[in-house]
Order: C-alpha cells, then sequence, then structure tokens
C-alpha cells in the first residue's frame, strides 16, 4: 500500500479477517485512484461491502466499539465516494 490511511490493517492483526479485508480494500481502492474503471470500482464496492461486514461483526463480538465501528464505516463510505 503506497498511502498512509486512518485505520491501518497492521493494527488488527488480533481480529479475524480485518487485516485481510483492510488490506484487500486499500490495495482495490489504490487500484481504482490509478485506473478508474468500472471493473475497478465494481471490485471496490464488492470488497467495501464485505469490509462492512467485517466491521460489523468485530465489533458485534466486541473486539471494537460501536462508536469505532461507525467511524471506520464512515471512513470506508468517504474513501469509496471520494
Amino acid at each position: 500500500m503506497a498511502r498512509d490511511y486512518k485505520y491501518s490493517p497492521e493494527d488488527y492483526t488480533h481480529m479475524l479477517s480485518m487485516t485481510d479485508d483492510l488490506t484487500t480494500f486499500y490495495t482495490l481502492y489504490e487500484a481504482y485512484i490509478a485506473d478508474k474503471t468500472q471493473s475497478n470500482l465494481f471490485a471496490l464496492e464488492k470488497q467495501g461491502r464485505e469490509l462492512f461486514f467485517t466491521i460489523k461483526h468485530r465489533a458485534l463480538a466486541g473486539f471494537i466499539t460501536a462508536t469505532t465501528a461507525n467511524e471506520m464505516k464512515a471512513y470506508i463510505e468517504d474513501l469509496l465516494n471520494d
């Protein structure tokens, strides 16, 4: 990943799938920024939905607070709407 992100995958290595989902999302985000094709956008949006699901379930399991989950989702949503 070339950019610095507010929510780094390395900060969530203790959470099942959070690191992988964040890494994949950021990789797809950077690919979309570099080449704004419909297929890149589709892949990014799909991964965004998967990441939202992971965030929701990590909050429900008590790994992150509801506030953190909401902040993460808002941040990801801002990247998707950029």
